[in-house]
């Protein structure tokens, strides 16, 4: 049984996500905007946006969680993260190196994937925070609540010393860890959340204070990572049940792996066309950032070992079932 609630946010994630890409990390990239609405909003909402994604899987693990036969459990988290990020991560590297107009090319293709390939960082990284909790689950630890506030603190102190190594995702494991975690408690131990016009209030008000008494939130200081974990406490508590986001939702992880390809080629075509309005122009992107990797899942549950290779998943399924990302 799917929760409507979580799908929901994994759509708002993923629309934060690929809005994200279209308007571009910096003005030399993306969209290439100095300023204004889209700037502005894009640049806020970093301190949420992947942590919202990453809360959302801590959730999503807690109602399947790990309790025996750990070989089994690691296995398929390599299935489901690990090989995506080999193939469709290597395929990705290859056309940014042989497409022009692309951006942030490989330097050192024999380093390909140790550093990880531009946004599959984050998967490379989840499967890191698999790793980790395994003998906590083993061992029942993270069955008290003292134990994981007290490593969800640890992980927010090792996350105001970076930088670390960008290798294997070991930077990107330090700044998930927390949210996971704190995803996954809230399912646990029933955590109550607040009224949904309280919630609607608190993230407001944390986004407004971030937008005019903090300049430029690094989303890894301490700032920002409470301002992480208070956003998705406070966007969990809106108990949004919306049907179209939450369709989107459910192809989540297809969206993750895909909308560059999408993005960054809406936006070289889009650069031979007439111009339009910049809103037209992120209009476009956006929608066929989401839509197009959603052709892609169901391209490939037709193709053999296409649903293996390009989204980790055993086969051909019936019904999509959710799954953590």
């Amino acid at each position: 049984m799917r929760d409507i609630r979580v799908d929901t946010l994994r759509g708002l994630a993923c629309i934060f996500l690929v809005a994200y890409h279209v308007v571009g990390s910096n003005p030399s990239i993306g969209l290439q905007l100095e300023s204004g609405f889209l700037r502005e909003v894009s640049d806020l909402l970093k301190t949420v946006r992947m942590p919202l994604f990453t809360f959302l899987s801590g959730m999503v693990y807690a109602y399947r969680p790990l309790t025996e036969n750990w070989p089994t459990f690691l296995k398929g988290k390599a299935r489901r993260l690990l090989i995506p990020m080999l193939v469709v991560g290597t395929a990705f590297a290859s056309i940014q190196s042989l497409v022009p107009g692309t951006s942030n090319e490989v330097e050192n293709w024999w380093l390909l994937h140790i550093v990880p390939v531009q946004h599959f960082w984050f998967v490379e990284a989840l499967f890191w925070v698999f790793v980790f909790i395994i003998p906590f689950e083993l061992k029942r630890l993270f069955d008290n609540k003292f134990t994981v506030a007290t490593v969800i603190c640890f992980f927010i102190f090792l996350a105001l010393e970076q930088p670390y190594s960008k290798y294997f995702g070991y930077k990107g494991f330090i700044y998930l860890a927390p949210f996971f975690l704190f995803g996954m408690s809230l399912v646990r131990f029933e955590v109550r959340t607040l009224s949904v016009l309280q919630s609607f209030l608190g993230f407001s008000l944390l986004m407004f204070a971030i937008y005019f008494c903090v300049n430029d939130v690094d989303g890894r200081s301490l700032i920002g990572c409470i301002t992480g974990l208070f956003g998705c406490y406070f966007l969990f508590g809106l108990q949004l049940e919306i049907g179209w986001l939450a369709k989107i939702g459910i192809y989540s992880y297809s969206i993750y792996i895909f909308h560059v390809f999408f993005t960054a080629g809406s936006r070289i075509i889009l650069k031979q066309l007439p111009e339009f309005y910049i809103e037209v122009d992120f209009l476009i992107s956006l929608i066929l950032g989401i839509v197009g990797p959603i052709i892609v899942y169901f391209i490939a549950n037709k193709i053999p070992l296409g649903s293996l290779l390009l989204l980790g998943e055993r086969g051909r399924k019936k019904t999509v079932i959710q799954e953590v990302v």
